[in-house]
């Protein structure tokens, strides 16, 4: 499990005259969580961030996986999820051999999972925001890398995580049960050295 101080409830920002936050996900939230994955599958279609997440990833049981394990955080406006994204330590052991720029103990890493913001809020800070929380919680928690593997072809992602600062890695060919056997791009962000 990641140390509690990472968003049990935290400000993200103003936006507009509403505030907006991050919090942990309650069980109860899930068929909501599942909607909210499933519009954003169908409105990401036509872009350049191509998950290649279907009706089938992520589902239900990952999600509850997800919020049982308390790794799964939403960020709302109002009474609408504008975001969600799940945060531990965990890699595939795929990725165990991996020549990481920093060599860290699974406890020092943070692993950023499905990450999604809603289409309507693209574009707005929001992402940037939650990325900026994430940073400065494992920093605190002296972590000392971020970690993400990024689907091959999801251009999207890639950009976006390198304007965030994160470095390529490798890229490996693993099977995953929602895509079969892909390649995924490896990219982690040095915090300590």
């Amino acid at each position: 499990m990641l140390v509690d101080t990472i968003f049990k409830q935290y400000q993200i920002s103003n936006y507009g005259n509403n505030m907006i936050n991050l919090r942990k996900a309650e069980m109860k939230q899930s068929p909501e969580i599942l909607q909210f994955y499933q519009n954003v599958i169908k409105s990401i279609e036509e872009s350049e961030f191509k998950p290649k997440w279907s009706n089938n990833y992520p589902d239900l049981e990952y999600i509850e996986t997800s919020i049982k394990n308390e790794e799964l955080y939403l960020c709302r406006q109002d009474e609408n999820i504008i975001a969600s994204i799940v945060l531990n330590n965990r890699f595939n052991p795929e990725y165990e051999g991996i020549n990481w720029i920093v060599d860290a103990d699974p406890d020092e890493i943070t692993v950023i999972h499905t990450f999604a913001v809603d289409s309507n809020f693209a574009g707005k800070g929001i992402g940037k925001e939650i990325f900026n929380q994430i940073r400065e919680n494992a920093i605190k928690d002296n972590k000392k890398t971020i970690r993400i593997d990024i689907i091959d072809g999801n251009v999207g992602a890639q950009n976006v995580f390198e304007a965030f600062g994160f470095e390529y890695v490798d890229t490996v060919e693993l099977f995953h049960n929602a895509v079969g056997l892909e390649k995924f791009h490896l990219y982690e962000l040095v915090l300590i050295l």
